[in-house]
């Protein structure tokens, strides 16, 4: 599908020295019943200590394997003591709550954002937090991420939602590339700066909606912003004054009333308070008000895939609330990835074109509306118009039948097969609850009590 694109022109801005002990002064000596008395404690607070399991938890950082041999689990320091950066769901790497964050420090990160790109501090703004779920296909995914951080959008924001249904494989790096259900963990993590959230096991998509929800809910966040992974999106850089794609996200945060992620909304600027969600472009980048939908409900599970959107957006609607539109800058709805991502979304180094070359260095000077960004602007038009409508899907299944036998790996073939006949149970269920194949009820008469009557 391909948005027409419409410019963003005439919108509004909106050594502390110690002393010497003298227990360690020549001659000093302990009693020997206060040797005995610390012999004993020091026991028991150790038996007490390895029977409770206290300690960091495990990060696996070990080289990758291709045997399918489990990699040897290291500690891990966590980002590093002088890191300004504050992760949404904490900066120390915890994989019993499932959650990666990056390892290093912010100023090691790559490829580095145009200047005129580069996002505010997180204290000086309102955080923005990015759901983006990944099943299959490591190099859709780098090209979304990418496309978002070169777009301003924070990296200590984005969530990359493991999704792939491998248990522990790809933390503990046992899947090789050719496996469509690979993620780079070290990619995103420590080049990119990305945080992971892994799911404790296969989700659909009406679940994965449901376990955004949740999350948000468990962290007191008021809202959050989701993203399709087959899309890429770029700042307008023919409007004028120039924003980036981000900034113009601030702007609309800002118009909603809300100043903090955890804080009540305050008083929207156009006085709408009854918004579910907002579209940046279709539903390919969404914001989601969460206090809405305690009243909406939950994504109905039993529609997993196709027609659950229909469901869920109908019901927006029926119970009294709004989504609609608002812009931003530019979103592509893609079928394959770019060669080279890192090379075309950003700046390149003045020591190298390519953004792969010489990490220390800087981006040469750029201004909005460059020749690249006009080369990628044709580029992302051209592959856009080359996806079928029929087969939105097929990115999904590009890598083939690779990875067989890996850990916890579904058959590719077996997995796209069951997929789409699921996908298709799920239109049948839609039809079952409403009694209608129309995607947009409450524009066909359908009342919320008309669900499960036919």
């Amino acid at each position: 599908m391909t948005a027409r694109y419409i410019p963003l022109n005439g919108l509004l801005n909106r050594d502390e020295s110690s002393t010497s002990s003298p227990r360690t002064a020549s001659g000093w000596r302990l009693p020997k019943r206060w040797v005995s008395f610390l012999i004993v404690t020091f026991t028991l607070l150790t038996t007490i200590y390895l029977f409770l399991g206290n300690g960091p938890p495990i990060s696996y950082t070990g080289s990758q394997q291709t045997n399918g041999s489990p990699s040897v689990p290291s500690i891990s320091s966590g980002p590093s003591p002088s890191s300004s950066v504050s992760y949404l769901l904490g900066s120390e790497e915890d994989s019993t709550k499932l959650w990666f964050p990056p390892l290093h420090d912010e100023r090691e990160f790559r490829p580095t954002v145009a200047s005129y790109n580069a996002p505010l501090a997180s204290s000086q703004r309102p955080r923005t937090p990015l759901f983006i779920a990944f099943t299959r296909n490591n190099a859709m995914l780098q090209q979304v991420v990418l496309s978002y951080i070169a777009a301003g959008w924070p990296r200590e924001d984005i969530i990359v939602v493991d999704n792939a249904g491998t248990m522990d494989s790809n933390p503990r790096h046992l899947l090789t590339p050719k496996n469509p259900f690979y993620l780079d963990y070290d990619l995103f993590r420590n080049r990119y700066g990305v945080s992971i959230l892994q799911t404790p096991t296969l989700l659909t998509f009406a679940q994965l909606q449901n376990f955004f929800l949740r999350v948000s809910m468990a962290h007191g966040w008021r809202y959050f912003f989701w993203s399709h992974m087959d899309v890429a999106v770029l700042s307008d850089e023919e409007a004028k004054p120039y924003k980036s794609f981000h900034a113009r996200v601030l702007d609309v945060l800002s118009d909603l009333g809300v100043t903090a992620l955890d804080t009540d909304m305050g008083t929207p600027r156009n006085g709408e308070k009854n918004w579910a969600i907002k579209y940046f472009t279709y539903d390919w980048l969404t914001l989601v008000n969460v206090e809405a939908w305690r009243k909406i409900g939950a994504w109905d599970t039993f529609i997993p895939y196709y027609a659950t959107d229909c469901d869920a957006y109908s019901r927006i609607v029926l119970n009294g609330f709004t989504k609609d539109d608002v812009r931003t800058g530019r979103i592509f709805d893609l079928p394959e990835a770019l060669q080279d991502p890192e090379a075309k979304f950003f700046p390149p180094t003045s020591s190298s074109s390519s953004s792969k070359a010489a990490d220390d260095s800087a981006p040469e000077g750029e201004a909005p509306g460059s020749r690249r960004y006009h080369l990628l602007v044709a580029e992302l038009e051209k592959l856009e118009r080359r996806k079928p409508e029929n087969q939105r899907n097929n990115w999904q299944a590009a890598l083939g039948e690779g990875g067989k036998g890996e850990p916890w790996t579904y058959d590719p073939d077996g997995f796209q097969k069951m997929w789409w006949a699921t996908a298709e149970k799920g239109r049948d269920m839609y039809r079952m609850k409403w009694g209608t194949s129309e995607c947009r009820l409450d524009e066909h008469g359908v009342k919320l009590d008309d669900a499960w009557q036919t």
